[in-house]
């Protein structure tokens, strides 16, 4: 029995009124509480005079035996007509084990074990005529544990389909005599779908929790780096940072409860780099991975590119992008410098010239979103967008591939 009840019971008053300790004893007075089987909050709502915050909730939930440090919640309010606030408290859920323990230093020695037992193909270089080429890869959106759109299942046959239809697509370039020796992939934002935070449903239609979700990421990412890496004389993967797998998620952006840094996008990213490091036919393989930057920039065939996941770039088209670049490159010069800026996000695929730059918007790979098309009959084809870059074109880009 809680501090709460007892005090009432034993004779004592409620705490000072208006305080959040009074409206939380008020409120389990009235027992409207969901629980699980162990006694934990499920969910609960509340008729009070005021509307309750997130400081409120939390001292509910500690007034009722747990711990609000150790899980997530959303919460709403709705005005009563005859006075007061509905107040809800909804997907109350466990947090997420610590980073040590979703992906161990034994599951990263258990990968690379099983590194060292790959067999790979052999190196194919470039035809050494002309200049220089670089086919870059584009993996964007694959919310690897949304169960639309077919689900896993349905994901994982688009992207193993889409590695072997680049590499064919790579020997066409290659056979019409492009000079093709770097391969780029990217990490164009959002591998998995995380498990809270993104959406009302989230926590009940997600396939896999978060650990599945990220060791399913790195198979992916392994296969693709497994069957391309070695077939080239230089190699690049680049991530960027991204919302789904924000693991500091509390029911929404804005109550993030820790920094942009903190981010499964970058953490797998980080955890491939260690697990292709214990094989030496990896070694020409250059990482670019932000700590909490949103923009990230290499330089591919000799060109100066920039990639954004693209949440926080406004609107949907060429005309948002442009107000958000146009304020990029102030306080940013190698936001002006790139002659190629690849986004994703958006889940279609858009492209538009730039004078200064070229823009890429990658499809998604997941299978879409169900509710964009129920509310407005508009959607997207899935795929994985390739595309060649290097000084062999003015425009310093050619041959876009929808794979």
């Amino acid at each position: 029995m809680n501090k709460y009840r007892r005090r009432v019971r034993d004779g004592e008053q409620l705490p000072s009124a208006g305080t959040s300790a009074h409206k939380v004893a008020s409120a389990i007075l009235a027992d409207d509480v969901q629980l699980d089987s162990e006694d934990r909050i499920l969910s609960a709502v509340r008729m009070s005079s005021t509307a309750w915050g997130r400081d409120d909730w939390r001292e509910f939930i500690r007034a009722k035996g747990q711990d609000p440090d150790t899980v997530t919640f959303t919460y709403g309010v709705t005005s009563n007509p005859g006075g007061g606030y509905w107040n809800k408290l909804l997907n109350v859920r466990p947090l997420a084990q610590s980073m040590a323990e979703l992906f161990t230093d034994a599951d990263v020695e258990a990968a690379q074990k099983r590194v060292r037992l790959w067999k790979l193909p052999t190196r194919t270089p470039g035809t050494g005529l002309g200049a220089p080429v670089a086919a870059v890869l584009n993996l964007a959106d694959m919310q690897l544990g949304k169960s639309e759109g077919g689900g896993v299942e349905a994901t994982e046959q688009r992207l193993y389909d889409g590695l072997e239809n680049f590499q064919r697509w790579v020997a066409r370039q290659r056979k019409g005599g492009r000079n093709i020796d770097e391969v780029v992939i990217v990490n164009n934002g959002d591998p998995g779908e995380g498990i809270a935070g993104n959406y009302a449903s989230q926590t009940h239609t997600v396939e896999k929790n978060l650990r599945g979700q990220m060791n399913l990421v790195l198979d992916v990412w392994q296969a693709y780096a497994r069957n391309l890496y070695p077939q080239f004389d230089k190699g690049q993967f680049v991530s960027v940072l991204c919302n789904h797998m924000e693991f500091g998620r509390q029911g929404g952006a804005k109550n993030s409860i820790t920094g942009d840094s903190d981010n499964g996008s970058a953490f797998l990213a980080e955890t491939l780099r260690r697990v292709l490091s214990g094989r030496s036919e990896f070694d020409h393989v250059e990482f670019t991975i932000p700590h909490d930057e949103m923009n990230v920039y290499t330089t591919v065939a000799g060109i100066p590119m920039g990639f954004n996941h693209g949440h926080k770039i406004p609107g949907s088209d060429a005309a948002g992008f442009e107000k958000w670049l146009n304020g990029q490159v102030r306080g940013d010069r190698q936001a002006y410098e790139a002659r190629i800026w690849v986004t994703a996000h958006k889940h279609n695929f858009q492209q538009w010239e730039m004078g200064s730059t070229h823009v890429f918007q990658c499809p998604s790979c997941d299978g879409g979103s169900k509710w964009l098309r129920d509310a407005t009959g508009r959607f997207s084809r899935s795929g994985i967008l390739a595309f060649l870059v290097g000084e062999h074109e003015p425009l310093s880009w050619s041959d876009p591939a929808f794979l």
